[in-house]
């Protein structure tokens, strides 16, 4: 979290996202449930192993972020995905509530206009510039 921000307005940015993150902390409770671990970085909880790896594996993605939650495979992929994953986390603090299913409706739009439903997804488009990956081909 951005240490320039005031005990205030990250109470409510914690809280404009909370619903988000409520998610990723039942995932996140899962994960520890079944021997996984969890680290607290940049303001986020991020778990792996356990449950976050069976559903990483089988979902096929080294990391996602539900608000202010960071769930990854593996302790490794966490570190390399983290640029990234903040970006979700600002993204998850901008849109609230609204998060989820607008991710969701992006999915559908870009999946709609012929185009991939995850690469093309306005919020990975988004994620990827603003964490300084590039685009096209081989990108992921």
């Amino acid at each position: 979290m951005r240490s320039s921000r005031s005990l205030a307005s990250r109470i409510v940015v914690y809280s404009w996202a909370a619903p988000t993150t409520m998610v990723g902390l039942i995932a996140g409770g899962l994960t520890l449930a079944t021997g996984g671990r969890s680290r607290v970085r940049e303001g986020a909880l991020e778990f792996h192993g356990g449950f976050a790896t069976w559903m990483a594996r089988g979902l096929g993605f080294g990391a996602m972020t539900l608000g202010h939650v960071i769930l990854g495979y593996d302790g490794w992929w966490l570190d390399v995905l983290r640029p990234h994953e903040q970006v979700h986390v600002r993204q998850a603090e901008r849109w609230g509530i609204a998060f989820l299913p607008a991710y969701l409706v992006a999915s559908v739009l870009a999946w709609g206009a012929g185009n991939h439903y995850y690469h093309d997804n306005w919020f990975e488009r988004d994620a990827r510039a603003r964490s300084g990956e590039r685009e096209g081909p081989g990108a992921t």
